[in-house]
């Protein structure tokens, strides 16, 4: 009898180990359980995941509205250049016979200067830099290059506006003038850069500016913000980190 007892106990003690095994196994290919210390995400997963460095932009003190619709002009700015990204607008310059001057001013919406996406996305916030600009250059006409670039001694409300070196200058006496010195390890330096802020480069090292653009709420890795723009290169309205790549000419927010 307790030999028969021992040869039952023994029986069912394996029979239970084998259940129990049977069940990790069925849990771990369930779950897909891994035992390494460290989960590494494949390259697909990592590019999904949400970016380091996030920034409120209903939390940076900015309170000025234009338009009214309850979304401050910081943000609203920032908001209608992201919005170019969808059906990105091609640079007018690649397209063979325009003269990059319309009556009425602005460029058909699938074509675009560098200016056009600062006119645009200041559009969606309320301002018209094509009506701003035009007022600015009529009362300080001699604070503009008008004369001695284009030989005029009036104002051209069909492209005034849409010309990066007035654009400078509009932004220079009408806009908060800040540090063109971008520090990516300096965190205070880091943080003054916000999303909507408009930024003029000197991208081919020429001596002068020849790009603007307006900087994202999407940043790198190492939580540098991308800047959106429309340039020969790459020829179309693009996303990129250029901050710390090209020469910065020019940082603005306005209005003041």
């Amino acid at each position: 009898m307790e030999k028969y007892r021992k040869r039952f106990n023994i029986k069912h003690f394996l029979i239970i180990i084998l259940v129990l095994v049977i069940v990790i196994a069925v849990i771990i290919s369930v779950n897909q359980f891994s035992f390494k210390k460290e989960y590494e995400p494949g390259t697909a997963l990592a590019d999904e995941l949400p970016r380091y460095r996030l920034i409120d932009m209903d939390n940076t003190g900015i309170t000025g509205d234009a338009d009214n619709d309850g979304i401050n002009n910081q943000k609203d700015i920032m908001l209608g250049a992201k919005k170019q990204l969808g059906n990105p607008a091609k640079n007018i310059f690649l397209e063979e016979g325009e003269t990059n001057y319309y009556q009425g001013g602005d460029p058909p919406e699938d074509l675009a200067d560098c200016t056009d996406i600062i006119v645009r996305a200041f559009f969606e916030a309320g301002f018209s830099l094509k009506d701003l600009v035009y007022e600015d250059i009529k009362e300080n006409f001699g604070q503009y290059p008008i004369k001695e670039i284009w030989n005029r001694s009036f104002c051209d409300p069909n492209i005034d506006y849409r010309r990066i070196q007035n654009l400078e200058i509009f932004f220079n006496r009408n806009a908060k003038v800040l540090d063109i010195l971008f520090n990516a390890s300096d965190e205070q330096n880091l943080n003054s850069w916000l999303p909507g802020d408009v930024v003029f480069f000197d991208m081919d090292r020429i001596g002068y500016s020849d790009n603007v653009g307006i900087i994202s709420d999407n940043t790198t890795r190492d939580g540098i913000p991308k800047v959106i723009y429309n340039y020969i290169d790459p020829g179309y309205t693009v996303e990129k980190d250029i901050l710390k790549e090209k020469i910065i000419t020019g940082h603005y927010r306005f209005p003041k």
